[in-house]
């Protein structure tokens, strides 16, 4: 059977097949004799009409049947002869038609895996990246650990000052604004911070329980509402309490609150977490290093474009989520997609072709899926859904998860061995 390859930009190739008339005749013949078999031909009893009643009676549909069929055999005669070809699309099929001397042939066109020739390993010059902890960022983050357990303490005699929680009842009014004025009742605030407006944090400078303050803010041009956009709202502020934050002492007690037994292993259990930190930071850092170095010579600009797309898709449902969970309100019919892509390509751009480099790789050393990860993984989601292990598994595999994160387990193993072969230990 002929068939030719012609090999086209972003990984896309179009094969052009034919079958002889000769093979079309014997494929036809067995198709009819199938239709024969069940074939309901008046006057004839089931199974016995002549072929030539079955051809005409069933034309259109022994002919769609053939195509199909005809089509798979070539696709497989194709495949068979060219065992380094991997599609990762489904074939565009066109041109596909009958010849007057009963010829049957295809023009078709799909994406298939890139095959790159990489550079070898050896042993790179990986950067050096330390991983001593020094005492000072021991004390970095027990100082964090002191801000989380801070309590707020009433400060009734006191006067608003920075740092200081303020409690109060909100009124803005607008100007010249026929809508009701804004109101909250009982809002905490913390004076001196980024989430509070300049202006009403100087109002409550000094101020004590009891005062009323006004603050006055000019609302930008731009506002995506065009009745306040400009305008001038007017705060007033009831200050209802004033409370002081309290840091407890960093020692024995403070280690003992959050389940620990005294400060050493407070102090312990932060230089841990700090190394496997920088730890993390190392594997990331060295990873994008010996990828820069793998795939130097390959332009990103000749990458799949279904799995360019399909990533970037994926981004921006990231995105629109990230919006959603940190209480972002937008409207998806107002967002401007496409220069949105624009700024997103280049990153999943990057991302396709990490992948496909790993997967090569992994390929290539025959890296096995590590399942103590997989089921470890799974057994700290069966956790946080509150089900058994072994069910949350069986849930995955049916819901055609559990290979995605069999692949991300084996793509984290291959990043390891990478390291390795590069002269970095993990």
């Amino acid at each position: 059977m002929p068939y030719t390859l012609t090999h086209r930009a972003n990984h896309t190739i179009e094969i052009s097949a034919q079958l002889e008339s000769t093979e079309v005749d014997r494929e036809r013949d067995g198709i009819v004799r199938k239709f024969r078999s069940k074939a309901s031909v008046p006057g004839f009893r089931p199974g016995k009409a002549p072929a030539a009643a079955v051809r005409a009676r069933f034309a259109d549909e022994i002919r769609d049947e053939l195509q199909e069929h005809l089509t798979g055999l070539l696709w497989g005669e194709v495949f068979d002869g060219e065992s380094e070809i991997e599609p990762i699309t489904n074939p565009q099929i066109r041109d596909l038609s009958f010849a007057e001397d009963g010829a049957f042939s295809f023009t078709a066109e799909l994406e298939v895996r890139p095959r790159y020739d990489l550079p070898e390993l050896g042993e790179l010059n990986l950067p050096e990246i330390s991983l001593e902890i020094s005492e000072a960022e021991i004390d970095e983050e027990l100082a964090k650990v002191q801000e989380e357990q801070a309590v707020w303490e009433p400060a009734e005699g006191d006067q608003a000052g920075d740092g200081m929680l303020a409690e109060v009842d909100l009124r803005g009014d607008v100007e010249d604004s026929n809508e009701e004025p804004y109101t909250e009742d009982g809002a905490s605030l913390i004076i001196g911070s980024d989430s509070v407006p300049p202006e009403i944090n100087e109002a409550l400078q000094g101020a004590k329980i009891g005062d009323e303050r006004v603050a006055t803010k000019v609302l930008p041009e731009d506002l995506e509402d065009n009745v306040k956009a400009g305008k001038t709202v007017t705060y007033t502020i009831s200050v209802q309490g004033l409370k002081r934050k309290v840091l407890p002492e960093i020692d024995d007690d403070l280690a003992t609150t959050i389940g620990l037994e005294n400060l050493e292993e407070l102090r312990q259990r932060v230089h841990d977490v700090l190394e496997q930190q920088k730890r993390g930071e190392r594997r990331n850092s060295w990873r994008r290093f010996i990828l820069d170095h793998l795939e130097a010579e390959i332009d990103q600009a000749e990458l799949p474009s279904s799995l360019v797309q399909s990533t970037l898709k994926e981004q921006l449902d990231r995105y629109a989520y990230t919006m959603a969970m940190q209480g972002v309100e937008f409207d998806p019919e107002k967002v401007d997609w496409h220069e949105i892509s624009a700024k997103a390509e280049p990153a999943a751009r990057q991302e396709v072709l990490d992948t496909l480099i790993l997967e090569q790789l992994a390929e290539t050393w025959e890296t096995p899926v590590p399942e103590a990860e997989v089921d470890a993984y799974v057994a700290t989601e069966a956790a946080r859904h509150g089900v058994p292990p072994a069910e949350h598994k069986a849930n995955l595999a049916a819901e055609k998860k559990l290979e995605r994160v069999r692949h991300a387990a084996r793509v984290a193993a291959t990043v390891d061995e990478m390291i390795r072969r590069a002269g970095g230990g993990v």
